[in-house]
Order: structure tokens, then sequence, then C-alpha cells
């Protein structure tokens, strides 16, 4: 079992021209040059003895469904960076890049919709939010020179509380310690990032920006069999895996 002090050190432990080394987690590991295939056999929500069983949901409207969602996560993963820009330049945008984040973290939930339905979209995207808003805080608290060890523990319950109900709704492809130690990586590169920015490190922030991305919506391919897939597609693939036969074509 890991421990999340472990995974927050070696989120910040990432080598300037390396793969990023945030992510130990076995089972994120995938061959993106050769998907498995999702054997319908084994999704036992939403199928009836006579109902087809197709062998494999890769299609135009899998594709298209899991680009939606790592455009949403790009909005939720950036726009934490877009406040802390606001905030540091003494920007007037900064209560509308808030008010953003809100409709990120919602839209990031809304997605879950049409296959959890209302409370559940909204929840999700409640739990989204408060852990944007405990990053405006560790944004304000660094500008001050002050200990965000409080904030992180913060963060540690949120995602934990998050990565739990994630499960409850999808229990075979959405593990807790999976999505515990996405969201934990997630939230120390975005302290990397304020941190680069406050010190006007640019090399650092632009490391930063592309390990977000890579944790949040990316990924990396498996090339040398190191890659991870990333919360986006990690949930937009639990999705296409749990209700299959809502993506045959």
């Amino acid at each position: 079992m890991y421990r999340k002090e472990e995974t927050r050190r070696t989120a910040r432990s990432l080598a300037p021209d390396g793969p990023v080394k945030v992510i130990k987690t076995s089972t994120m590991v995938e061959n993106f040059n050769n998907p498995v295939a999702l054997k319908v056999a084994e999704i036992k929500t939403k199928l009836t003895d006579s109902a087809p069983l197709p062998t494999v949901v890769i299609n135009e409207k899998t594709m298209n469904f899991r680009m939606d969602n790592r455009t949403l996560w790009t909005r939720y993963a950036l726009g934490m960076i877009n406040f802390s820009v606001a905030a540091y330049g003494g920007m007037a945008s900064t209560e509308n890049i808030a008010d953003n984040l809100k409709k990120a973290a919602a839209a990031c939930g809304d997605y879950l919709y049409p296959y959890y339905g209302l409370t559940a979209a909204r929840k999700v995207g409640d739990l989204l939010s408060v852990i944007l808003i405990n990053g405006q805080k560790v944004v304000e608290e660094l500008r001050l020179g002050r200990d965000i060890n409080a904030y992180e523990i913060i963060w540690d319950k949120q995602i934990n509380e998050l990565a739990k109900y994630l499960n409850e709704l999808n229990p075979a492809h959405w593990p807790v310690d999976l999505f515990d130690e996405m969201f934990i990586n997630l939230t120390a590169l975005w302290v990397d990032d304020f941190k680069a920015r406050l010190k006007g490190d640019f090399v650092a922030d632009s490391i930063a920006l592309d390990n977000i991305l890579k944790v949040a919506v990316s990924g990396v391919p498996n090339h040398t069999q190191r890659g991870y897939t990333s919360i986006a597609d990690r949930i937009s693939r639990g999705i296409i895996a749990q209700f299959p036969l809502d993506f045959t074509e």
C-alpha cells in the first residue's frame, strides 16, 4: 500500500527531460498502440441473456466520447493554473476565473449524468469543486509565504472521498487507490506550478504544465512498458466498459 505523503514527494521529483515519475499503480499500465478490447461478457451491467454481446467496443462513438472528456479535463486541470496566474498577477479577473472553475467542475460531473443520474453527476461535480476551492487557498498561502501542509491534508481527505464515491459508481473499473493516487499527483503538480510561477522559473513552470496535462488529460503511451492512462481516459473507458451496449454502432 502506497503512502500519500510519499506520493506527494514523488510527484515533485520529476526528471526535466524524462517521463512523469508520479504514477506507480500497476493497473494504470496500458498499451496505447494495441488497445485491449473490452470484453462485454465480463460486464454485468445492462446486459441480458438475450442481448447481443459484441466482443469489442472500439469505434468512432467511443473515440468521440473519450475526446469530449479530455476537453472537459483540460479545462479543469488548467483552470487552476489560470487562477494562480491571475492571483499572482493581481488581475481583476481572478473572481471570474474562480467562477469558471466551478463551472469546469460541474461540467466534469455532468459528463456522468446519462449513465449514473443527476444526483451522482452533481455530487461528483461538488467533490471536484471543493478540491479546486482548496487549491485557491493554497495559491494564496504560497503567495504569503506560508506552509501549506494543512491544506495538503485537506486535499488528501477530499480526494479520498471523491475516489470512494467514484468506486461506488463503477467498482470494477474505478479503484479507490488508483483515483487517490491520480488526484494526489495532480494536486502536487499544481503546487509545483504555483511555486514555479512565484519564482519566475519558466523552465519548471513548463515541466509542471506538461506533467499536469499528462496526468489529467493525455496520459503517456506505453512505448517502454511504463506508460499510464490519464484521469480523463480512465473515467471515459470505465463508463464504456460498464455500459458497452450504449456505445455499439
